[in-house]
Order: C-alpha cells, then sequence, then structure tokens
C-alpha cells in the first residue's frame, strides 16, 4: 500500500486577480519564511494579464495553482483555496503585500502555546502610499469590543485554525463583498478567541488600486449593515433614526454640533453592555473612552470648546488614550483660532530672520 503523503502544518492562501505588478514579491516573501513546513495555494481569480506566467515560473513544489476561468470574485476564491487545502492551520496572504521573513514562525508558536485562540494576527507596517502602522488591540477582550465599532484585526495577516471553518462553518460570505473580512471576524469572535501578536510581520502596501479603494463606496454601505447587525445585539429595540445616528459615529462622519448626543449615546451603550454582559465591561469602557477622544479629535476645528466638551464627560481619559495624545488634543484645538494661528506665523517668521 503506497504511503498517504503527510500534510503542511500551514496552508497558505493567496488570491490573484490581475496582480502582476506586485505578486513575484508576495510570493518570494512567503517562500523565505522561517517556518518552512506549509503549501502556498494560489487562486488565480481569472487574471487576463501575467500573472498566470509569473506564477508558471515558480518551481518551488509547496507553490499549488488552482486557476479560474473567469472572474469569480475574492470571497469564492479565499472558500475555494480554503476547501481545497487540508492543513490544520490556514494563513492569509494579499498579492501586494510583503511577509516578515518571521511571521509564520511567530504565528504558529503563539496558536501551539494558546489553544483557546482560534485566529491570531499582527500588526501592519504600511509602504509605498500609505505608510501607516497598524497597531490593533492584542488581548482578545479588547479585540471583541473593538469590533463593535470597526476593525480590529489586519485581514492579510491572520492564521487560524482549520476547525473554524469545520467545526463552525465560518466560510467568507458573498453577501458583504469587500467587508467580508469584518463578517467573519464579527462571526469567529462569538466561537473563538481572536489574538493580534504586538509586533510587524507585514507590510501592506498602499496603492491606487487597492480593493478598498476602489470599491470604497460599497464597503461603506455594506460596512454599515455589519454596524447595524452589531448594535441590535446590545440594544435591540433601537429605533432607525438611533441605527443611523450610530452608524455615522463609529465611521467617523458626526462634527462638533454632535458631541453632546454622541457622549450620551456611548454611555447609553456602556450601561447597555452592563446589564446585558456581551462584551467584558472593562475593554468595552475603554473602546467607548477611544471612540470619545476620536470624536474630538476629529471635532478639532471648532476650536477650544470640543477641548471643554471632551473634558466635561466621565468618558474622558489620560490613561486610556495616553498623554501626547491628549496635548495633541490641545494644540489642535488651539491652533484652530485665528489669533493662534497668526501668532504661531509670527513666530516662524521670527525663527527664519533668527536663523
Amino acid at each position: 500500500m503506497k504511503p498517504t503523503a503527510r500534510l503542511p502544518r500551514v496552508a497558505v492562501v493567496l488570491a490573484v486577480y490581475n496582480g502582476e505588478k506586485y505578486l513575484a514579491e508576495a510570493v518570494h516573501s512567503v517562500l523565505a519564511q522561517t517556518f518552512a513546513d506549509f503549501e502556498l495555494v494560489v487562486i488565480d481569480d481569472g487574471s487576463t494579464d501575467r500573472t498566470a506566467e509569473i506564477l508558471a515560473g515558480f518551481r518551488d513544489p509547496r507553490v499549488r495553482v488552482i486557476r479560474f476561468p473567469e472572474n469569480r470574485g475574492l470571497v469564492t476564491a479565499l472558500n475555494t483555496g480554503i476547501q481545497e487545502s487540508q492543513s490544520e492551520l490556514i494563513a492569509r496572504m494579499d498579492a501586494d503585500d510583503v511577509c516578515v521573513p518571521q511571521r509564520f514562525e511567530r504565528q504558529v508558536e503563539f496558536l501551539d502555546g494558546h489553544p483557546d485562540a482560534g485566529l491570531c494576527g499582527t500588526w501592519t507596517q504600511g509602504f509605498g502610499e500609505d505608510t501607516s502602522l497598524m497597531r490593533p488591540p492584542v488581548e482578545p477582550e479588547r479585540i471583541r469590543a473593538r469590533l463593535f465599532f470597526g476593525w480590529a484585526m489586519d485581514h492579510p495577516s491572520i492564521m487560524m485554525r482549520r476547525e473554524l471553518f469545520d467545526r463552525h462553518a465560518l466560510a467568507y460570505d458573498d453577501r458583504f463583498r469587500h467587508v467580508e473580512d469584518f463578517d467573519f471576524f464579527i462571526r469567529a469572535a462569538e466561537v473563538t478567541k481572536l489574538a493580534n501578536l504586538p509586533e510587524v510581520l507585514l507590510r501592506a502596501r498602499g496603492h491606487p488600486d487597492e480593493v478598498s479603494v476602489r470599491h470604497r463606496p460599497e464597503q461603506l454601505r455594506t460596512e454599515a449593515r455589519l454596524f447595524a447587525r452589531q448594535l441590535r445585539t446590545l440594544l435591540p429595540d433601537a429605533t432607525r433614526e438611533e441605527e443611523d445616528f450610530h452608524i455615522r459615529l463609529v465611521t467617523g462622519a458626526l462634527d462638533a454640533s454632535h458631541c453632546a448626543s454622541a457622549g450620551q449615546w456611548l454611555l447609553r451603550l456602556g450601561q447597555a453592555n452592563r446589564e446585558r454582559a456581551r462584551y467584558d465591561v472593562t475593554a468595552f469602557q475603554l473602546e467607548l473612552q477611544r471612540k470619545w477622544y476620536q470624536l474630538h479629535t476629529l471635532a478639532s476645528s471648532a476650536g477650544l470648546r470640543v477641548l471643554l466638551s471632551y473634558w466635561k464627560s466621565p468618558l474622558a481619559s489620560i490613561r486610556e488614550t495616553g498623554l501626547r495624545e491628549h496635548a495633541s488634543l490641545l494644540v489642535r484645538c488651539l491652533v484652530r483660532r485665528p489669533g493662534w494661528r497668526r501668532y504661531l506665523r509670527r513666530v516662524k517668521e521670527h525663527l527664519r530672520a533668527v536663523w
């Protein structure tokens, strides 16, 4: 009897559609991992550029390509890649990003040491047109609470257990196209613990052809449906007007004139959570404080009255947000005043004259 081939420990699922610009660099970064027990399952989603030619150039036996004859979309591609692999662990990767060499090693080590965690992401450093550093929360309680207000993990950085799909049927849902990862994280947090490693293990490329850039209007509409769904789990009797207000709040669409109403709404959410115990009370309170700070940062153009609004609320907290961030908020509010702008200009002119 012919022995059964041993399955690799990790299956890396990479979906690509017309990715000739950056695909080779992404694949090379996966093949250069210090943890080598994996297969790279690439789903070519009906590409019409040089994607197939580039993939054919890789002779590494760990690379397996599945090609669709036509474009079927990211959700179908991801679900197909997961179904076609049988590994215990599944890692995500995008065709325009770059893995740090130790990424898989660190994530496998974490999941082996934390059997109660079903999914592990990392911090991400942007490059190209977006150089921002993504530092989502680390602890499972904070991640779950953060998901009530928005993204809490960077999808291309995650590694997860296959049992999330086999036991809990957590396939990606095409009804939430372009935010399928957000929907997936919300559902996954209901059945397992989610964690992020506090180190940069993925470099995310920013460019104009990103899906999040090209499909932003549709993404925002679908994202709003998920925020509304989340709200109903905490306030099932919320009115349509309250739902609309909540969506505007969490998406940063409120201005300074709504600060007082936003404060009352956040306090109401905190009270509802204490009564229902849906989220860890401490973690959820910290997220409320974070959202309160963000609201006033966005409204800082209104000047000092924004700063007064912020400190009037019990949600104000230097301990959670940080002294430097609060100093930044103070400066933002001050320099929005015409007198301060004139003063700063005079200071700059004086310094230029002296130096």
